[in-house]
């Protein structure tokens, strides 16, 4: 141990019990609520909830009920049993995906979703949310990329006459965004700011020859530290025989200076785990009164929980009292562990970075071991607010007088830049306003396409562009000139405003390119060689060469199709295909196999897939079977082109006055139409943009018949507002087909998981015979819809099979192990698509009224899907 660092750790240890005492920036905003909206900004741990205990207090002595939402269900859960205690069980209720207790309390726990949905439901009835407080804790995710866009709704929402606190980490415009609520609502809202900790952090550093030494100093990276890695790199020698650092010897370094229990951040869950075995023959020391109380905690969990009994890691938790701690375990397994930690059994935890965020998961220090992270796609550099979320876990407040953050180097965490972030600013929100079909039906059960124009105008978006540009000139004029000349000139149309007349137009030019190229087909194609060879279709040339069609061409020379070679010798470098132009009178042979090939991908998705389905020995075709592929081929482009001729009949725009006018840009009207599209194409960064965006979600909705063309409702869509998930229109068309099965409920779930994992498939499992027609009815239900919405510029799902047997065996009662093993992730994987699949058919039980039978089956499939292993935490 550096001599230097004696007198910091001297004062390690408890703080000395003393009545609690409010720090300044909790009174403050407690008087300032009693008049105003408040945004609090406060580091992690110092006391937020605080605030909201005494605002809920003060509410619930008024008369008022209350409503507290978390961004997490083990958070709500978790605050159901600390306000139960607060306040009386019998004045606390809980509203989740997956609980609904007690909903007559005069104070509401639940998720944000849920306090979103409803909002949507009040606007619906014209009735207004029965609460006088609103509390959003960790509301700094309203710059979180997958979920923001429902804190923000909420606030746009959210009633005027309710009060508003918002309690946040550390963010650096707390400032704005109290000035964006007074933008939306119109009251006065304040900010309260802390950058004080509760308890001090000091920063650490571990050599790899096991000197503990400070990190920094005013100047800089202390000399030690500056020496080490002059001597090794940014990021120092890799640990021997692995990138994990050897935490045993780091727990025995932080144990004998009195450092634990810690948190040691690591870069993935496999490492999370391998550092368990790492500490297996690690000596600690042994304090058997804690050793007698954890075990009692432990007897007591399985007892509850039996099926937990054989996890890994029980025995080594009883033993070395160390514990991983990711999303790959079962959640009842996490929740173990961590009020194993918070009652201070627990020496370390070995966790990924997702642990800093909404988990009350406090350690005298935490151990960096990484400067960057995983975000769902890629490993990117860690921000300051990253940071500063782990390194808020670092010292108890009531339990610690200092905080520690020990950095370990290795080879994935830049030393040097994990210093500087400990002292760096966190940045700040952004707005992750996106429009989905989800938030569209639900915006038309209540409000009129005007009045939603008016609601996205007050996006945080909106105010955070205004804000950027105000005061300063811009380079080039707005649309809003060119619309509303637009909108005059539409007067008498059957256009409600510019915006519509522009995404309409869009699709008319679409449907027209669409049905020129297939009544072209459609002519040329007709029996014979050439109709057969459709895209996939394996052939042979007159070499003895096998190929597969990627389309037909036409030229003045003749006809032929562009083939890729299927032949693994044949590859150009670099593992690109072989692509050759074949004339029709080269073709030596047509098969029966008919390969899937990608529409996107580049030359080498083209080239794996070809390879993985190349047949082997393909079966020939006669001249009999050629015709019929021909004959099939020409009626199904025929079924396209009259459906593309039915949707272009069923436009508005078929009976408007201005029917031709709009197409051509010599009219005053095409002109304008033309200048819209291009400026509103340019101004993808302004507020505009989201209303744009709003309008081509709504005529995609009017245009399958779920709104009309004023923008209301029609029947579909109302109960397709009910479908508070992912993919509501897909899910919709599929109940429209009578595609989800309604006395089935295990096909049921199976079909449901389809619209809910998003990895991408990396194999095609084995299906049942019942599930793989089930499967089959779904997608020629739905495929036509899919095809449709990608015309439409927006984004379809994957649908991997693999999600849809894993659930399937799951509601058969196959053995746990044995589903994880379908799915191809970990435990923790196969639970989350269980709840998640859930969650998706607690929406179809909200169709009671309009499917009944439907509803039934999904409340059946439900209870299937919740059952040990995988069952709610509560």
């Amino acid at each position: 141990m550096d001599p230097r660092l004696r007198q910091v750790l001297a004062d390690v240890g408890v703080p000395e019990d003393a009545p609690f005492k409010p720090d300044p920036f909790q009174v403050e905003a407690v008087e300032l609520l009693a008049e105003q909206d408040v945004v609090v900004s406060a580091p992690t741990g110092s006391g937020k909830t605080w605030i909201a205990e005494q605002a809920i207090a003060r509410t619930l002595a008024q008369g008022q009920r209350a409503w507290y939402a978390s961004p997490l269900k083990a958070l709500s859960n978790a605050k159901l049993a600390e306000f139960g205690q607060i306040f009386g069980p019998e004045n606390v209720g809980i509203l989740t995906g997956d609980r609904k207790e007690n909903l007559g309390a005069p104070l509401i726990v639940g998720t944000t979703e849920i306090l979103r949905n409803q909002l949507y439901d009040a606007m619906h009835r014209g009735n207004d949310l029965d609460a006088g407080l609103v509390v959003l804790d960790e509301a700094h995710f309203l710059g979180d990329p997958d979920r923001g866009v429902v804190w923000e709704e909420v606030i746009i929402y959210l009633p005027v006459r309710v009060r508003l606190l918002l309690l946040s980490a550390t963010v650096a415009n707390a400032a704005q965004i109290s000035r964006w609520l007074n933008f939306v609502r119109d009251e006065p809202c304040a900010t309260v700011l802390s950058r004080q900790r509760p308890v001090p952090l000091y920063p650490l550093f571990l050599s790899p020859d096991g000197e503990l030494t400070q990190l920094k100093t005013k100047r800089g990276l202390s000399a030690k530290v500056r020496h080490f890695l002059e001597s090794n790199g940014k990021q120092g020698s890799r640990w021997q025989g692995s990138h994990i650092p050897p935490v045993g010897n780091v727990l025995r370094s932080l144990e004998q200076a009195n450092l634990l229990p810690a948190i040691f951040f690591l870069k993935s869950r496999s490492d999370c785990d391998a550092a368990l075995d790492f500490t297996a023959s690690v000596s600690l020391e042994y304090d058997a009164e804690r050793a007698e109380r954890l075990n009692r905690e432990i007897d007591a969990w399985l007892e509850w929980y039996p099926f937990l009994e054989g996890q890994v890691q029980i025995e080594q938790i009883r033993k070395v009292q160390v514990a991983s701690h990711h999303a790959g375990h079962l959640p009842l397994g996490k929740l173990l562990v961590e009020r194993l930690m918070q009652k201070g059994l627990l020496k370390a935890i070995f966790s990924t970075s997702t642990v800093a965020a909404g988990v009350n998961f406090p350690a005298r220090t935490v151990v960096i071991t990484q400067s960057d992270r995983f975000n769902g796609r890629e490993f990117v550099e860690l921000g300051a607010t990253e940071l500063l979320q782990m390194t808020g876990r670092a010292g108890r407040r009531g339990m610690d007088n200092i905080g520690f953050a020990c950095v370990v180097p290795g080879p994935f965490n830049d030393v040097a830049l994990t210093a500087t972030l400990l002292d760096s600013e966190p940045e700040p929100i952004e707005s992750q306003l996106s429009i989905n079909f989800s938030m569209v039906l639900n915006l038309l059960l209540s409000q009129r396409p005007a009045e939603v124009k008016q609601l996205l105008g007050m996006s945080l978006a909106t105010f955070q562009r205004l804000e950027r540009t105000e005061g300063k000139p811009r380079t080039k004029a707005g649309p809003q000139k060119v619309l509303k000349a637009l909108a005059a000139a539409l007067s008498g149309s059957l256009c409600p405003g510019p915006e519509e007349a522009v995404v309409r137009r869009r699709r008319r030019r679409q449907l027209e390119r669409l049905r020129a190229r297939l009544a072209k087909e459609s002519e040329s194609t007709g029996s014979g060689l050439w109709g057969a060879l459709t895209r996939g279709r394996v052939l042979m040339d007159m070499y003895g060469s096998a190929w597969s069609v990627l389309r037909r061409e036409e030229s003045p020379e003749g006809r032929g199709v562009l083939l890729v070679s299927l032949e693994r010798e044949r590859r150009l470098s670099k593992g690109h295909p072989r692509l050759e132009f074949v004339p029709l009178e080269e073709i030596a042979g047509v098969f029966m196999e008919e390969l899937n090939l990608p529409q996107t991908g580049g030359g080498r998705a083209l080239a794996e897939a070809v390879l993985k389905q190349a047949p082997r020995r393909p079966t020939p075709l006669g001249a009999p079977q050629i015709e019929r592929l021909a004959a099939k081929e020409a009626n199904e482009l025929r079924e396209r082109l009259g459906e593309v001729v039915s949707e272009q009949e069923a436009l508005v725009c078929a009976s408007c006055p201005s029917h031709e006018d709009c197409l051509h840009s010599k009219k005053t009207l095409g002109g304008l139409l033309d200048q819209a599209e291009d400026q509103l194409a340019e101004v993808a960064d302004q507020s505009h943009a989201f209303w744009y965006d709003f309008v081509r979600h709504l005529e995609f909705l009017r245009s399958e018949g779920f709104a009309d063309p004023q923008g209301r409702l029609t029947p579909d869509g109302l109960w397709a507002s009910q479908l508070r998930l992912d993919q509501p229109v897909l899910i919709a068309q599929a109940i429209r087909q009578q595609a989800l099965p309604r006395q089935d409920p295990v096909l049921l779930a199976a079909i449901l998981a389809l619209f809910v994992d998003e990895r991408e498939p990396d194999f095609s499992p084995r299906l049942d015979r019942r599930l793989r027609l089930a499967l089959a009815g779904l997608r020629q239900a739905i495929d036509p819809m899919i095809e449709r919405l990608s015309q439409w510029g927006f984004a379809t799902p994957v649908l991997p099979y693999r999600a849809s047997a894993a659930i399937y065996a799951w509601c058969q009662l196959k053995d746990f192990d044995q589903v994880v093993e379908i799915y191809g992730g970990a435990e923790g994987d196969i639970a989350q698509l269980i709840y998640r699949t859930a969650d998706n058919l607690r929406q179809l039980i909200s169709l009671q009224e309009t499917h009944p039978h439907l509803a039934a089956t999904a409340r059946d499939a439900v209870e299937l899907l919740l059952r040990p292993p995988v069952v709610v935490p509560t």
